[in-house]
């Protein structure tokens, strides 16, 4: 799963989650204050793919209203670029970035496939 579609999954998801927010809003027909359960969420992923070279993944969890977080790519040059980030509250998004060489770092060179090239006879037609 690359970057792009990871963000384009979180997108979709955040927008079904606005969609199921709005129609509750509506159904109710007046405004009441809202309770919400505390949340609470945790998830991973890594990717890896020697054959793409694309190197990246991602952590994050949340409790209340603290979130915190990392998530780290391989970048063209040889580098791990690391972001660590968190929000606590009303803070806002707080992130640190850390770029560090990667020792003996070969990115992976793109393949070349020959190909035979087959003479193809003319077809003769007789009337």
């Amino acid at each position: 799963m690359s970057l792009k579609v990871a963000i384009v999954l979180l997108a979709c998801v955040g927008a079904i989650a606005a969609q199921h927010y709005y129609q509750q809003g509506h159904q109710q027909g007046h405004h009441e204050e809202e309770h919400y359960a505390p949340a609470h969420y945790e998830y991973a992923y890594d990717v890896h793919d020697d054959h793409t070279g694309d190197v990246h993944g991602q952590k994050e969890s949340r409790k209340d209203h603290t979130t915190q977080g990392e998530y780290y790519l391989i970048d063209a040059d040889g580098h791990k670029r690391t972001v660590t980030y968190h929000v606590d509250g009303k803070s806002g998004f707080i992130a640190q970035v850390h770029r560090e060489p990667i020792k003996g770092y070969q990115a992976p060179q793109p393949q070349v496939h020959k190909v035979l090239a087959v003479p193809v006879q003319k077809a003769y037609y007789h009337h």
